[in-house]
């Protein structure tokens, strides 16, 4: 049942986007009754617009947050709000928005080309014990620049961060929830959007309780495919090797799903590991032994692995795992036939994804206007934000250890050789605080952010073993969009959210 509270909307020239600052802010809320664990759960669901400033503090985008706020509870001060959203750069709050809400696209239903989408409850959503409120970054959903010289400043880490951070500031101030355990949800790119936003929250005495990680990015400087990098090489033979035994190319002998990755993480960061380092120096029977083990994990034959230094690139196996097809960099449980060869990165991008947005566009378009009433005429819900990903601007990547040798500028707009992100320090400093709290999500086939960086991540940094974890399952990147691993994710973040003490 749901019924139309308050729709306030602009007209004529007013819904202009350079107009929303001297207007009213727009929002659009519905009531509703979901059914979570078996029980009814009532909320409000809220599609708010925020003024947000620019470096210089004055008004520069308009951003819309969808909110869902449980209505039966007589005080939130004690009621965790999380803060959700996606990757990209920059992608609106696609996928956490359903995985984790009180409505999902019926899983069931068969939907023909122009027919409107079918929407039912989601028994796993978090509704129950906390509040949701998913972000559209800058020029995603319906959130649009005031003017057009003012994307370049959201179109970077710095702008992306502090334009979260004056969101979350402002909707915990318009819903009296200051006192609220705040916690983060990001997925992929996300990761990076929340940590780094972590003391920025910090700075404006909102008290972050913790951070729920899906698919992680922090770790990408260290475990990113480059050239010669024998940690990326080495990480990620998990992956290769849980999808080789999907696909019937590798045999885990009995073993189970986590026995196998235990067994194959071990061998990648020890064997394998030191017969990377040793490179043309290590002897021929060792380098046969290597390839051998190499091809019996993966599929791939040993004679490639022996002209190929050991080595293959995630997505070059993608290519030759299964003749004729392409695993799917998103889930490489995936195949399709082989397209003919990429004309350029773009190209090369779309084949290794999968055309996922047209279908994502129609959904989201239907359950904004179908389940939410949102009405904002001229205004699309955009997925991705135009040309954000070859636009932004990741920032100086000056750490503390960088600065100190003299080794970069952070005023430089300039790309430097020892530029360092340094996302997992970040997140590091963060346990200082005794409440502080964090997990980490990973999949099994996630191809873009693979399952032995998550590993090699904890490993490096030692994070407090009473109030970190990290969770795996046979799931692809976004793990909690998978039909079997979705009531998996949401029970263990349950539990996450459930241990703290509000």
């Amino acid at each position: 049942m749901k019924k139309v509270l308050v729709a306030l909307a602009c007209s004529g020239a007013l819904c202009s986007v350079e107009a929303a600052a001297q207007t009213p802010p727009r929002s659009f809320v519905t009531q509703h009754t979901t059914e979570i664990e078996k029980r009814k759960v009532p909320y409000v669901a809220a599609v708010e617009e925020f003024i947000v400033n620019n470096k210089a503090g004055r008004p520069a985008a308009s951003l819309f947050a969808t909110s869902y706020i449980r209505s039966d509870v007589k005080s939130g001060n004690n009621r965790p709000v999380i803060f959700l959203f996606n990757g990209g750069p920059s992608a609106a709050a696609i996928g956490v928005h359903m995985q984790f809400g009180p409505e999902q696209e019926d899983p069931t239903a068969q939907s023909k080309p122009g027919s409107a989408t079918r929407f039912v409850h989601n028994p796993h959503s978090l509704l129950d014990i906390a509040d949701l409120v998913n972000f559209d970054p800058v020029e995603t959903g319906f959130s649009r620049v005031l003017k057009d010289s003012e994307r370049p400043y959201f179109y970077s880490t710095a702008g992306d961060t502090d334009s979260l951070a004056q969101l979350i500031a402002a909707w915990l101030e318009k819903h009296q929830r200051t006192q609220a355990p705040v916690f983060l949800l990001g997925e992929s790119y996300g990761s990076i959007r929340q940590v780094a936003t972590g003391p920025l929250l910090t700075q404006r005495g909102i008290h972050l309780r913790g951070q729920i990680i899906l698919g992680d990015s922090i770790f990408l400087q260290e475990t990113s495919r480059r050239t010669h990098n024998i940690i990326s090489t080495a990480v990620s033979l998990p992956l290769l090797a849980m999808t080789a035994t999907y696909h019937g190319k590798a045999d885990k002998h009995g073993k189970t799903d986590a026995q196998f990755l235990d067994e194959v993480y071990a061998f990648a960061m020890t064997d394998y590991l030191l017969a990377l380092s040793k490179g043309y120096t290590l002897g021929d029977t060792d380098k046969r032994a290597i390839a051998d083990e190499l091809a019996a994990y993966t599929g791939i034959p040993a004679e490639y692995f022996l002209s190929h230094g050991l080595t293959i690139a995630k997505q070059e196996f993608n290519r030759q795992l299964l003749p004729g097809k392409l695993l799917n960099a998103n889930d490489t449980r995936i195949a399709v036939p082989l397209p003919p060869p990429p004309k350029n990165q773009q190209e090369a991008e779309k084949q290794q994804s999968g055309d996922l947005l047209d279908p994502l566009h129609r959904i989201y378009t239907d359950y904004m206007r179908q389940e939410l009433k949102v009405d904002l005429p001229g205004s699309d819900y955009q997925i991705m934000a135009p040309k954000s990903f070859e636009s932004w601007d990741w920032g100086s990547g000056c750490n503390d250890y960088l600065l100190s040798a003299g080794l970069c500028n952070p005023d430089s707009k300039l790309p430097n050789i020892f530029m360092d992100y340094d996302y997992p320090e970040v997140l590091k400093r963060q346990f200082a605080d005794p409440q502080f709290r964090a997990m980490i999500i990973a999949g099994y086939y996630d191809g873009l952010s693979s399952i032995g960086t998550h590993r090699y991540l904890v490993a490096q940094l030692g994070f407090p073993k009473d109030r970190f974890s990290l969770h795996e399952y046979a799931g692809g990147h976004m793990t909690a969009g998978d039909p079997k691993a979705q009531p998996l994710v949401m029970a263990d973040v349950r539990a996450f959210l459930l241990a703290g003490r509000y």
